[in-house]
């Protein structure tokens, strides 16, 4: 009869339409639980930040050919205990050198201004900025997973950490209030001296093969451009004439003719 559905027939069909139902929904959840968005663009994720009240997190990347970078964004930036924490407390940007994606020019050279205004040396990096726009912590790659990462960064931000409910037996009372104490650079860990350049260092070159950024010294430059870069206890103004790929051809203000400087190994 119309509307009956076949006794032995029926159970069968109906399962596998909940298990369909059930996969599709699974599916949704997983997708949704891997929600953490990354800003490119650092004076938006500031805003973002200070309107947010919370911290920011930078990450200098080199995604498609770093293998610690590639490491870290699988082991902790894609799971779902990061994008819990990240969620609460930080706003995410991502200041990235690839070799072999795309990147358009200007997104190059504002990451290049960002490599020596946050003295970075190596990938990855990672810098915390506090909604004041202070840095508060800074560290690279850290195995374990997104447990030690989520405690590193809760210590680091002195934020709350929530005891076992067995363990909480009875209300202390306070301690006097104390002086707020700014958290230590690295870790704590003593910080090096400011380096002192007694000859021009090709530190790094970056970009495409028609917009490279050469990072010499203390100031990165693209060919065509001029800057004062620091030499001794002084500065020099230093044009960039040509950028090749291990070396740079500049001029020096006060010296005759070019000088190419030569990528450090």
């Amino acid at each position: 009869m119309p509307g009956r559905l076949n006794a032995a027939f029926a159970p069968t069909k109906l399962m596998r339409h909940l298990k369909l139902i059930l996969s599709m929904g699974f599916c949704l959840v997983t997708a949704l639980a891997h929600g953490a968005s990354w800003l490119t663009d650092l004076n938006a994720g500031r805003a973002q930040a200070a309107k947010e009240g919370k911290n920011l997190l930078i990450n200098f990347t080199g995604s498609d050919w770093c293998q610690w970078c590639i490491k870290l964004n699988q082991e902790i930036f894609s799971q779902p205990e990061f994008d819990v924490f990240a969620s609460k407390n930080l706003v995410l940007v991502e200041v990235d050198f690839p070799k072999r994606k795309a990147q358009a020019a200007a997104t190059q050279k504002a990451n290049a201004t960002l490599l020596t205004q946050f003295k970075v040396e190596e990938f990855p990096t990672l810098i915390v900025v506090n909604p004041q726009g202070k840095i508060v912590h800074r560290r690279g790659y850290l195995p374990g997973g997104p447990k030690p990462f989520v405690q590193d960064m809760t210590r680091a931000l002195g934020l709350a950490t929530e005891p076992p409910s067995a363990m909480v037996v009875a209300a202390r009372p306070k301690p006097a209030a104390q002086p707020v104490q700014e958290l230590p650079l690295y870790g704590g860990a003593p910080a090096a001296a400011p380096q002192r350049y007694t000859e021009l260092v090709l530190k790094n070159i970056s970009g495409t093969r028609k917009r490279r950024f050469a990072l010499l010294n203390n100031q990165t430059l693209a060919a065509g451009e001029s800057a004062r870069v620091q030499l001794g206890d002084s500065e020099v103004s230093v044009r960039c004439l040509e950028i090749r790929d291990q070396s740079v051809v500049v001029t020096v203000d006060g010296q005759e003719g070019q000088r190419e400087v030569f990528l450090r190994k």
